[in-house]
């Protein structure tokens, strides 16, 4: 029978066993994190792209918005245009076309935008070109219309006053034939500015630049004097 000694059988230890579960925690909160991350970062490229899409959408709007209040903006000042045009087409007529209201006009026109100038063109393109026409002459400060051989014949009590009208103006006789209006005076004594015209007269000058003018006034009988005295131009025919 042996007393021998026998040594005891060294248990396992559980640290192996208990590092895997560790590891195997810590791999599974890792990948939990991992993939919240993920998806973190998916949520918020997808926030970036849609409030990038948000912001084209609200540039595009406002690019719109911007073409629609030009437009309105545009619309208004072809309308106010439109209606300034109107009144000064309406303005320029053979009965107001004196020298002074003529050079008016062209001071108008001149002032005009380019919006109203157009309209002007649309509306009455004619008529611009004569005030145009007038506005360039009037420049060299030269007197346009002069009559020249004026003669003054009594027959009882109807005087026949004859002259002859020149118009030195290069533009307005390149634009075409001109109507040219005279107030006409007789009186028994030298015409003077307070002397009341008897009537008007009309000669109507070619572009060639001269033309004539013959009327035939009623008279008191006692007139020895004569006088005629530009009123207005206006072209033949408009």
């Amino acid at each position: 029978m042996s007393n021998g000694f026998q040594p005891q059988v060294k248990k396992p230890s559980g640290l192996p066993k208990i590092l895997t579960i560790i590891c195997s925690v810590l791999a599974v909160i890792f990948l939990l994190m991992s993939a919240t991350m993920y998806v973190s970062a998916r949520s918020k490229a997808q926030e970036i792209e849609d409030m990038r899409a948000e912001i084209q959408s609200a540039d595009a709007k406002t690019v719109e918005i911007d073409s629609e209040i030009t437009s309105t903006k545009e619309q208004i000042a072809a309308a106010k245009g439109k209606k300034e045009a109107q009144k000064w087409c309406d303005d320029v007529t053979r009965e107001n076309a004196t020298e002074t209201k003529l050079r008016s006009q062209g001071s108008a026109l001149k002032s005009m935008n380019q919006p109203t100038r157009d309209a002007v063109d649309n509306l009455c393109s004619q008529k611009k070109a004569f005030i145009e026409a007038f506005a360039q002459d009037a420049k060299a400060n030269t007197e346009m219309i002069t009559p020249s051989s004026l003669d003054c014949q009594k027959d009882g009590k109807t005087m026949t006053i004859t002259a002859t009208v020149t118009i030195t103006a290069p533009s307005l006789l390149a634009y075409g034939s001109m109507d040219v209006t005279y107030n006409v005076f007789a009186a028994d004594h030298a015409i003077t500015k307070s002397d009341t015209p008897l009537g008007t007269a009309t000669a109507t000058v070619p572009s060639s630049g001269s033309g004539s003018l013959s009327t035939a006034m009623p008279i008191s009988g006692n007139e020895t004097h004569c006088s005629i005295e530009p009123v207005s131009i206006w072209p033949t025919g408009l």
